[in-house]
């Protein structure tokens, strides 16, 4: 009985956990996504998130950092949108 307790908590535990963790990226997903509209799409046109690879995107938000007024925080959730596969 005590072993079924144990057994069923872990798995509401874990199970509370996951949903939570899966919100939270999807949360900054929506972030990223809000970011690179607002803060890349007012100078120029959005290029499609696989126009380019990952190292590419990489070089490319860190070289429009400065124009573009984000801070790092912002750059790392951007990237996290651009890179989504």
């Amino acid at each position: 009985m005590k072993l079924t307790l144990i057994i069923i908590s872990a798995i509401l535990i874990f199970a509370g956990c996951t949903k939570h963790s899966i919100h939270n990226e999807e949360t900054q997903f929506i972030e990223g996504k809000k970011l690179y509209i607002s803060k890349c799409g007012g100078c120029h046109k959005l290029y499609v998130r696989n126009e380019f690879t990952p190292a590419q995107w990489d070089t490319i938000v860190v070289s429009m950092r400065n124009k573009a007024k984000i801070t790092a925080e912002q750059e790392n959730e951007i990237l996290k949108f651009l890179k989504e596969r």
